[in-house]
């Protein structure tokens, strides 16, 4: 293996930005990356859930405007979008009109494009965020436990190599707002199919860990890679959990400014532990 899978990346607690569209970001990113827009939306008010998720039972012109409000939050004209089988495909995303575009089924998508906004959906998986700050290459990854013993973390790193020339030890990764290692309980299948052994009963697994330890073993610099401290069960308040009975989705999101775009994101709320 190209890289080491030994140690723990750090962790970072996501700060939410204020406004109506509620987005929890990267701090250090943030500041590191004038140019990049990033993040994981959050479940809103209580009285007005900012559902995202595309063909559910509500009309979908509440949910549109929901996406409307969140590409012009941004400052990116474009989002793109696909429905997510747990796989490892990518889709690379030219430039393209204004607007939200459905892609054929993906989990995951990479550009170079300024003024597109990638995101996935997620309510327990991982929103796995990918750049080569030298290059202005993304891209972003859908982490479920099938997804990520599939090699759709593995995947974002190669793509990113055909797209752009990046090396992996080029690279920084973050792993977004997800169910923790405490709250995800699951069979003896699962270790077996990410390759950990398997217990013989029900065990509670941080599939955070194993795909920072995926990345680490790609190539990717460990102090390069950083994990989310927030749980989307733990942090019921602030989320949607499947596993904690919501059929609500929210999504992760990254994308490249426009060149002349100024960041506006005003000052986030809380700290940056």
């Amino acid at each position: 293996m190209r890289g080491s899978s030994g140690g723990a990346p750090r962790a970072v607690r996501e700060v939410r930005l204020p406004g109506a569209v509620p987005l929890y970001v990267h701090p250090e990113w943030s500041e590191r990356f004038p140019w990049l827009v990033q993040g994981t939306t959050g479940r809103g008010d209580r009285d007005a859930p900012f559902d995202l998720r595309l063909f559910g039972a509500e009309p979908s012109g509440a949910v549109l405007a929901r996406w409307r409000r969140l590409r012009e939050a941004s400052g990116l004209p474009r989002a793109v979008h696909a429905p997510q089988v747990h796989g490892a495909d990518i889709l690379v995303h030219p430039p393209g009109p204004p607007g939200l575009f459905i892609g054929e089924a993906h989990d995951g998508h990479a550009t170079r494009t300024a003024g597109t906004l990638l995101t996935i959906s997620v309510a327990d998986c991982i929103p796995v965020s990918i750049v080569d700050p030298e290059r202005r290459a993304i891209a972003l990854v859908h982490g479920g436990w099938r997804g990520v013993a599939a090699g759709v973390v593995e995947a974002g790193i190669t793509v990113l190599g055909a797209l752009a020339g990046s090396e992996p030890q080029s690279l920084y990764l973050h792993l977004g707002p997800a169910i923790c290692g405490e709250c995800y309980e699951v069979g003896p299948e699962v270790f077996a199919a990410l390759g950990l052994d398997a217990p013989p009963e029900r065990r509670p697994i941080d599939l955070r860990a194993v795909a920072a330890a995926r990345a680490a073993a790609a190539g990717v610099a460990l102090e390069r890679i950083t994990v989310s401290s927030l749980c989307t069960r733990c942090d019921g308040s602030a989320f949607f959990s499947h596993r904690g009975g919501s059929a609500e989705r929210q999504v992760g999101i990254l994308g490249i400014r426009e060149q002349g775009k100024s960041r506006d994101d005003g000052r986030a709320e809380g700290d940056a532990r």
